[in-house]
């Protein structure tokens, strides 16, 4: 795009061949709309139900299900085929459920509007779509209008663009039509230009359209997005590389064992029906319907903290973040200006102390920050207290803190009837309007403006409701109060104000001269309430904290050092500081700074991109257009439930409310997820090496089955099945925010994983094995035989699931009841045990028989021992981790 910024109004006019006056002619729109198309830009369909469904399809171990699956069908081991089947529909359809229920949350939340624009064609004005706008076009501006393309301003008049949705900033910025500026500005500092989805809160103009559809900045930022790279989770990776490592250990015993079989002289057939026995032992069925089932569970309990996750793994996404890389504007603040806080010769006050009050003076600035204001109400029910105020930012907000103050708006506007109105004007730096007051019978002059210009045309003030002499020590007071206020990033509006005598008098020569001055307000952005213990309890927890923003560096500074993100002048960089970085330098510095300030789109993607080349989980916060192509690039994309639909649809989670403190508590929710999974995985991944092993040593040793595929299937999916879905059910560890983030390449089953599915998986087989070779030498009767190994192995994992429960505390320390889920799961299973072995029907399918009471006591005797063993473990890591510690 051509740089009209720079370049004066009969430059541009000339370039675009078009009349300020009469516009453009049909023909001529026509040729154009044909060479540039439509200002629209391109929206991506949403995902069809068809599309999620097969989604859930696209993971390892489904594939895995589905081999077995075939295999056994082709074995015509029918059972088995349909239990296998149903453990993947079961995954299938909560993935699907859950998915599916999202994107509809997700389309509910999005609002059609169609944008109108007043253009000059043929000299005429026309009202039109903004779709239809060409280049050349001339348009008209009105407060409230959303601006419909970009274009350079030709004529202003007091005008005010809120430009948040493109450059972050909250605070509107000023537009004069008449300055030329370089060609290497910001995006934020371009005063003659208005951009295409921005809103005009104030003021009339008329402007040039010279950029629609892709050629917009908007559309700049589309394209931006659509060339983001989408990485897959860490969690995808995690389990991937889970998988995998499942498959060819199982691949890797098959084969082994089938060439021991064949060099043994096995049947082939025979070991057909072993290698699906070990298949089935050790493909943990219940894993992935186990994990999706946790993650839909963390779904809905983001969901409840005020969040909307878009598909399951990004609910576990946010618990591995190691960087969040926030937004200011509608994040860490409010996204709203506010007066925090009042000063007049008397005493200041805080906002929460307006309707308290009585001072006459505080009564008097809020009385005059009401009246000398352009903010219009329009009501949105009809009702009378329910208004919309629509207009410039500081004047909403001085209109509110009126209000907050108890001040009738109404009765106000009836006792002072506005006769005259000088208004706000960059150059003059005050506003100024006449009134008739009709209570009094007297005319008034309302002024606000800034501290010194006020102070200057000011001789006297109000100190306790009475007029006196303004000193030369006076002003160094209100001057020196504006300048401490500016620091702290505050907006300071004087009010004065001054009867006349003739309310027809000149009103600019009036708001000259001999003012009254009255007092301050103080008007910014305000923090949210928690923020900043939310933000120290996520640096407690080893994530960094990043502050990304439009505003100038010394307003982020301030903002960041109130919320607790402290950063020297080293650990600040400035988006022309990332414009020249060498690569070398960004590897040295992106990582190490805390605050980006005045950064531009490309600089969000170079600052994720550099984070994660370095191994970093990137969470991304925003709201804006110009947020979208970094949103889609981090790890997770944290969008704003109030903002553009362009953030939205780039991001992974949607925050209901707009709140910092929303993020520490889904981080918070994805630890307690990853958590759980790390333990249905020790569940499942323990029973499933258990059974492998027996099936391996029985083989190697020539022995007979110690049990068959169809009860491997029933413990791993009816008894097991259910104890492994209430875990998901399991409350986080009260201190999982005091651990450190997990790093990028953490597999899911870590040291002290892997050495308790070896105790766990050893302890029983030496267990079980001495017992099958026992009862079969003694016995003969491998029914029986079997089914005391089938019973072991399925008592072993309903009664070890409760050491699983926790990882860093003992069995002996867990309410065993504060898992009601749980409990209930295991009360079941011991009662499928009782139908698989003394329902009649149950003993054909699965083999079966009846068991005695010594024969149980034997069975639970050796589970209690395995728990023991378990526990043993757990300590030993346990205390191993508080000597790390120092604890």
């Amino acid at each position: 795009m051509s740089n009209f910024h720079s370049q004066k109004t009969a430059e541009v006019l000339k370039d675009l061949q078009t009349d300020s006056v009469v516009g453009l002619a049909d023909v001529e729109v026509s040729r154009r709309r044909q060479k540039h198309g439509q200002n629209n830009l391109p929206e991506a369909k949403p995902t069809s139900t068809f599309v999620i469904l097969l989604k859930q399809f696209n993971n390892l171990f489904t594939y895995i299900l589905l081999t077995a699956a075939l295999v056994s069908f082709l074995l015509h081991e029918i059972v088995d085929v349909w239990v296998i089947m149903a453990a993947v529909v079961m995954n299938i359809v909560i993935g699907f459920i859950q998915e599916n229920k999202a994107a509809k949350t997700i389309s509910a939340l999005k609002k059609v509007v169609t944008v109108k624009a007043k253009v000059f064609r043929e000299g005429g004005v026309h009202a039109v779509g903004a779709s239809e706008l060409v280049p050349g076009d001339i348009i008209l501006i009105d407060a409230g209008d959303k601006i419909p393309a970009d274009a350079r301003l030709l004529e202003t008049a007091s005008v005010q663009v809120n430009e948040a949705a493109l450059t972050g900033e909250s605070v509107p910025v000023n537009k004069e039509a008449d300055q030329v500026l370089p060609a290497k500005i910001s995006l934020g500092d371009r005063k003659n230009m208005v951009y295409l989805g921005t809103v005009a809160v104030a003021g009339q103009a008329r402007a040039v359209v010279v950029g629609t559809g892709l050629q917009t900045e908007i559309g700049q930022i589309a394209a931006l997005v659509k060339g983001a790279k989408e990485e897959k989770t860490p969690l995808q990776q995690r389990m991937k590389k889970l998988s995998t490592q499942i498959a060819v250990i199982i691949s890797l015993c098959l084969l082994v064992l089938i060439v021991v079989g064949i060099l043994t002289g096995k049947e082939p057939a025979e070991m057909f029906i072993f290698a699906v026995a070990i298949a089935v032992a050790a493909i943990p069925e219940g894993l992935a319907v186990a994990v999706t089932v946790i993650l839909a569970l963390g779904m809905r309990k983001i969901l409840k903290r005020k969040a909307l996750v878009r598909e399951l793994l990004a609910a576990e996404t946010l618990g591995s973040a190691s960087v969040i890389c926030t937004d200011k504007t509608g994040t860490i603040t409010s996204g709203e200006m506010e007066v925090e806080k009042v000063c007049t010769a008397s005493s200041s006050y805080d906002i929460k102390d307006l309707p308290k009050s009585d001072d006459q003076d505080l009564q008097l600035a809020l009385k005059i920050g009401l009246l000398c204001n352009d903010v219009h109400y329009e009501s949105t029910t009809g009702k009378p207290d329910d208004w919309k105020l629509i207009g410039d930012s500081t004047e909403i907000a001085l209109a509110v803190a009126a209000a907050k103050a108890g001040l009738d708006k109404d009765q106000l506007f009836q006792d002072y009837q506005r006769t005259d109105e000088v208004p706000f004007d960059s150059y003059l730096k005050y506003m100024a309007t006449a009134h008739r007051d009709n209570v009094q019978g007297r005319n008034v002059v309302f002024v606000k403006g800034s501290v010194e210009r006020l102070l200057e045309r000011s001789s006297q003030m109000c100190q306790a409701g009475e007029v006196r002499l303004l000193t030369e020590a006076d002003k160094e007071k209100f001057l020196a109060e504006g300048e401490k206020l500016s620091q702290q990033t505050y907006r300071v509006i004087a009010m004065a104000y001054k009867e006349t005598a003739d309310g027809k008098a000149d009103l600019k020569k009036e708001a000259e001269e001999d003012l009254i001055f009255v007092g301050l307000a103080a008007i910014r952005d305000p923090i949210r309430p928690g923020v900043k213990e939310a933000i120290k309890l996520c640096q407690s927890a080893g994530i960094d904290i990043k502050m990304i923003t439009g505003d100038h560096k010394l307003t982020a500074q301030a903002i960041a050092q109130e919320v607790g993100i402290e950063a020297t002048e080293e650990e600040i960089i400035g988006g022309d500081e990332l414009d020249t970085m060498t690569p070398k330098d960004a590897e040295y510095k992106i990582p190490r700074a805390k605050i980006f300030a005045r950064v531009a789109p490309k600089h969000k993607l170079q600052i994720i991109d550099t984070l994660q080349a370095q191994g970093e989980v990137v969470a991304m916060t925003g709201d804006g257009v110009n947020d979208a192509p970094a949103l889609k690039s981090a790890d997770i994309g944290i969008a704003m439930g109030t903002g553009t639909e362009v953030a939205k649809e780039a991001s992974d989670m949607i925050l209901l409310e707009n709140d910092f403190k929303t993020i520490e508590q889904s981080v918070e929710e994805g630890r307690g997820i990853f958590d759980n999974i790390r333990k249905v995985a020790l569940y499942l991944l323990s029973g499933s090496f258990s059974e492998l092993i027996l099936l391996s040593g029985a083989l190697l040793l020539g022995l007979p089955l110690p049990f068959l595929p169809v009860q491997v299937l029933w413990i791993n999916l009816v008894e097991d099945g259910l104890p492994d879905f209430a875990l998901a059910f399991e409350k986080k560890e009260k201190d999982v925010m005091k651990d450190p983030p997990r790093k990028l390449k953490e597999p899911i089953l870590d040291a002290e994983i892997k050495v308790l599915i070896f105790i766990i998986s050893i302890v029983t087989d030496l267990i079980l094995f001495g017992l099958f070779i026992y009862l079969w030498k003694t016995t003969g009767d491998l029914t029986y035989t079997r089914t005391m190994i089938f019973v072991g192995l399925g008592l072993d994992s309903l009664l070890y699931i409760f050491s699983c429960r926790s990882l860093k505390r003992s069995i002996w320390h867990i309410n065993p009841f504060s898992n009601k889920f749980l409990v209930a799961a295991v009360l079941f299973g011991f009662t499928m045990l009782g139908v698989a072995l003394y329902i009649p029907f149950m003993q054909g399918v699965l083999k079966t028989v009846p068991l005695g009471l010594s024969d149980w006591s034997l069975l639970v005797g050796l589970a209690i021992f395995n728990i023991v063993a378990i526990e043993i473990t757990k300590w030993v890591f346990v205390v191993r981790k508080k000597r790390q510690a120092g604890v």
